[in-house]
């Protein structure tokens, strides 16, 4: 066999390596010598007007009424809009559907007390200029820590230097104030294809009714028979009459953080619910 001939039965591939940069993000401006504070973020109306007691890095902003600082109303290129949170009870601004995803996750995530599109820009000095960035997302856990989100679709809208260095600077404040800065790519929003479409259909029903009376037979069922069950036992305990609605109410229970159920598998009747 030529040489000719034997190259031909060669199939090339090429081959792809990648640095994810976040971790790089998170490590550039990173200063030991300064532990994290929650008492460094300070109102303006409390600094001093004289003195070096304290040095400002940046500002941060909010609106007055806590909702989003830049709002969407559909007239833009690519996917935006707004969508009603039963936690916050205020409309959630988003751009892009991985936005969109990331707080309707939030919504029926039981460790997330509340979720802000849009909520707070950090405006500070880095590298000879005035930086500006606003979060995709801020997030309040039920613990009391902050999260503030920025989303991509992947890694390759990371890869402008300047821009990462702006994120470095976001990332910094966040740690000496007491939070954290996490950056979420579009692929890691869902675990598995079972968790988008059971988020999808569980915040779909966080405004249904949930009335004293489901109230009581969850609680009752609790206290006689401990806060293990199955998803179709406490749908039928619920609404006796048409378990489908219990189901429903037992999804609305989810939003409001009253049940446990893992959402990233396949849910039958049999799947376990816990009681919080």
């Amino acid at each position: 066999m030529s040489e000719s001939e034997e190259v031909e039965k060669v199939i090339a591939s090429p081959l792809l390596a990648h640095v994810d940069p976040r971790h790089a993000i998170a490590r550039q401006l990173y200063d030991p010598a300064i532990t994290p504070d929650r008492t460094r973020i300070r109102p303006l109306k409390h600094l001093p007007e004289a003195g070096d007691e304290l040095v400002t890095m940046g500002h941060m902003y909010v609106t007055a009424h806590g909702g989003s600082l830049r709002t969407f109303t559909g007239n833009l290129t690519h996917e935006n809009g707004w969508w009603g949170s039963y936690k916050r009870q205020r409309l959630q601004y988003w751009e892009g559907m991985t936005q969109r995803s990331y707080l309707m996750r939030c919504e029926v995530d039981p460790e997330v007390e509340w979720a802000q599109s849009e909520h707070r820009r950090f405006e500070f000095p880095l590298d000879g200029r005035m930086r500006r960035y606003t979060c995709d997302v801020e997030v309040r856990k039920v613990d009391g820590s902050t999260e503030i989100i920025e989303l991509k679709r992947d890694e390759r809208d990371l890869d402008d230097e300047d821009y990462r260095l702006t994120l470095s600077g976001v990332a910094e404040i966040c740690r000496r104030c007491g939070w954290s800065f996490n950056i979420v790519l579009a692929g890691e929003v869902f675990e598995t294809p079972e968790h988008e479409e059971n988020v999808e259909l569980f915040q779909s029903r966080r405004f249904a009714r949930v009335g004293p009376e489901h109230m009581r037979r969850l609680e009752s069922f609790a206290l006689r028979h401990g806060h293990e069950s199955t998803y179709g036992d406490l749908a039928a305990l619920l609404e006796p009459t048409f378990p489908p609605a219990g189901m429903a109410v037992l999804q609305a229970l989810m939003v409001r953080r009253r049940i446990h159920m893992d959402l990233t598998k396949p849910l039958y009747h049999e799947t376990p619910v816990r009681i919080t």
